[in-house]
C-alpha cells in the first residue's frame, strides 16, 4: 500500500497514487479531497450545450499537446433541467475525448 506522500509517476499522464485514489480513508475517519495541481492546464468543451455547462473538462500537464496521451478528462451528463447527474472519467488525448471510454 502506498504512503500518503507517495505519488504514481508516469510520463505525461495524470494518475493518482493508490492512497490518493481512495475517497474515504477509514483509519482516520476522513473523506479525501484531491485537487488538481497548479502546474496543470485545463480545457473545456461545451459542444451541444447552450446553458453554459461543460460537456468535457480536461487536465494535462503544462506543455502537453492536445493530441498527446496523458489527459485526465471528465465527461458530464445532465438531466433536462441542466442539473449534472453523472460525472465520468477517462485518460487519453484531448482531441480524442469523444471516442474515449468513460467510467
Amino acid at each position: 500500500m502506498s504512503g500518503l506522500g507517495d505519488t504514481y509517476k508516469t510520463t505525461g499522464a495524470v494518475k493518482n497514487s493508490e492512497s490518493e485514489g481512495r475517497e474515504h480513508q477509514a483509519d482516520i475517519l476522513a473523506k479525501r479531497v484531491v485537487t488538481i495541481p497548479l502546474n496543470m492546464q485545463e480545457r473545456f468543451d461545451y459542444t451541444g450545450r447552450s446553458d453554459g455547462q461543460p460537456l468535457y473538462v480536461g487536465y494535462g500537464t503544462k506543455g502537453l499537446g492536445v493530441g498527446d496521451e496523458g489527459w485526465l478528462i471528465f465527461k458530464y451528463t445532465y438531466d433536462g433541467s441542466a442539473f449534472m447527474t453523472v460525472k465520468q472519467i477517462a485518460y487519453g488525448t484531448w482531441t480524442g475525448r469523444a471516442a474515449l471510454t468513460y467510467e
